[in-house]
């Protein structure tokens, strides 16, 4: 899903803090999206992750609306006319 990853940077954060009070490391900053030019920057690379969290709050102040399905989203630029990513439902999250 990312599009570009910098293993160098870490947008500030040396670990974050799962709802269980358990922490990982953060291990790049990184892009996603369908396009360098319809993409989400800042996006946090977590170690022990197997997919990527994207908070929906974040999504929405950055102008981008989601489109729920029953097994998907889709984040869009806010007219609609862009697809910028896709997602998959796994499990519950």
């Amino acid at each position: 899903m990312f599009k570009s990853i910098d293993t160098n940077q870490n947008g500030g954060f040396d670990s974050i803090t799962f709802g269980n009070n358990k922490k990982d490391k953060v291990k790049g900053l990184g892009k996603i999206g369908t396009s360098n030019d319809m993409s989400i920057s800042n996006m946090l690379l977590v170690e022990s992750l197997d997919f990527n969290l994207l908070p929906i709050v974040q999504i929405c102040d950055l102008g981008f609306k989601c489109i729920f399905g029953s097994d998907d989203v889709e984040v869009v630029n806010v007219d609609g006319s862009n697809l910028i990513v896709k997602g998959f439902r796994h499990g519950s999250l």
